[in-house]
C-alpha cells in the first residue's frame, strides 16, 4: 500500500471523474477517509454484524477493489475506524482534564465537556460505547486502552488537586472510569446520544465523590487483608 498523505495536507472529499492530475497519495487518502466514515455511519445505524463490505463501498462511493487496496476485511476497516474514534476521545480527555481548579470545578468542566463532545458526534458515541464489543477482542482491547488512558488522566488530576497525601492508583481510577462509562452506555442504549447531557450531574457527582475519598495507605490495606 502506498504511503498516505500527511494529516497537514487537505484531503479532497470528492474526487473528479475520469482522468485527473491529483497526487495518488491524496486519492488514496480520500478513499480511505470515505471508507472509514462510511463504516462508522453504517455501524451506528445498523450495528456491526449487519454491515457488509458492499454497504461500505456503496456509502463511500468506491469500488470493492478499492476497499481491498486499503483493508483485508470488514474487521480491519472497523478497527481502523475505531482507532480514529479513540484518538479523538483520548485527545479530548487530555485537553479537558488538564484544566486548573478544585475537584468539582475540574470534574464539571472535563466531564460535561466530554458528554457534550459525544452529543456532537452521535455516530462516534454509538460505535465506541455500543458496537465495539460486538466486533470481537481486538476492538474490546482498543476500548479498554481508552479507559486506561482516561484513568491516567484522573490520577494526574487527583495528584495535582490533592497533593501527596491522596493515594490514588490507576486501579482505583479505572473503577470510576468503568462506572462512568457504564452510566454512558446505559443511557445510550436506552435513549440514544442526544440527551447524554441529562446525566451530567450524576456523572460529575460520582467522579467528585471518588476523587475526594481518602484511601488508606497501602500498608494499612495489606494488614487489614491479612
Amino acid at each position: 500500500m502506498k504511503k498516505l498523505a500527511s494529516k497537514a495536507t487537505i484531503v479532497p472529499r470528492i474526487l473528479p471523474r475520469g482522468r485527473h492530475n491529483l497526487d495518488p497519495d491524496l486519492v488514496a487518502a480520500s478513499q480511505r477517509q470515505r471508507l472509514l466514515e462510511a463504516m462508522t455511519g453504517l455501524v451506528a445505524e445498523k450495528g456491526y454484524g449487519a454491515v457488509t463490505i458492499g454497504d461500505i463501498v456503496r456509502r463511500a462511493g468506491t469500488a470493492k477493489r478499492t476497499f481491498y487496496d486499503h483493508f483485508t476485511d470488514k474487521l480491519q476497516c472497523f478497527l481502523a475506524a475505531l482507532d480514529v474514534i479513540t484518538d479523538t476521545l483520548v485527545a479530548s480527555g487530555r485537553m479537558t482534564f488538564s484544566v486548573s481548579g478544585g475537584v468539582r470545578e475540574r470534574c464539571e468542566y472535563s466531564l460535561r465537556g466530554y458528554l457534550a463532545l459525544l452529543v456532537s458526534m452521535p455516530d462516534t458515541a454509538k460505535v465506541f460505547y455500543l458496537e465495539a464489543i460486538a466486533a470481537g477482542p481486538e476492538a474490546v482491547t482498543r476500548r479498554n486502552d481508552v479507559q486506561l488512558k482516561f484513568a491516567r488522566h484522573i490520577v494526574a488530576m487527583s495528584r495535582s488537586v490533592e497533593g501527596k497525601g491522596h493515594e490514588l492508583t490507576e486501579l482505583h481510577a479505572l473503577g470510576v472510569v468503568g462506572a462512568i462509562h457504564q452510566l454512558i452506555y446505559a443511557h445510550l442504549h436506552a435513549h440514544g446520544p442526544d440527551s447524554l447531557l441529562e446525566i451530567s450531574d450524576d456523572v460529575v457527582d460520582l467522579a467528585v465523590a471518588f476523587l475526594t475519598i481518602k484511601f488508606p495507605p497501602k500498608h494499612r490495606r495489606r494488614r487489614a487483608a491479612r
